[in-house]
């Protein structure tokens, strides 16, 4: 995975793991993130950490940071290789930005968010 592509990977993660820390104006604002997003996982990944740099943020900001570099330690990153796991390669060509990304983001906000029709608990 690219620097970039861990970046977005590490924000799954806190979305997943750490929703539990996000306020309800917080949600708000991240329902509406995946329409600002470009194609480019670069961009994408600055946008995120933009939007965890806010103080109300820290603790989600903080475990961004665990995710990232442990994903980093569990992948390093040869740009030189770019070779996945079992000698794969990318479907994706060199320097071309990966169309998921912003899918699997919009994917997370919506499986995770307390707004979401997905996440309301069921009545008994």
């Amino acid at each position: 995975m690219s620097v970039y592509q861990n970046s977005i990977q590490a924000f799954i993660q806190v979305l997943d793991s750490q929703s539990n820390l996000i306020p309800i104006q917080d949600w708000y604002e991240l329902q509406q993130l995946p329409n600002q997003l470009p194609e480019d996982d670069e961009e994408i990944s600055e946008i995120l950490e933009k939007w965890l740099q806010s103080e109300s943020r820290n603790q989600l900001l903080e475990a961004y940071k665990q995710n990232l570099k442990s994903l980093t330690a569990a992948s390093p990153i040869d740009v030189d290789i770019n070779i996945g796991i079992a000698n794969s390669k990318s479907q994706t060509p060199v320097n071309q930005p990966s169309e998921s990304s912003k899918e699997l983001i919009d994917n997370a906000i919506k499986n995770n968010s307390p707004l979401s029709e997905n996440t309301k608990p069921d009545k008994k």
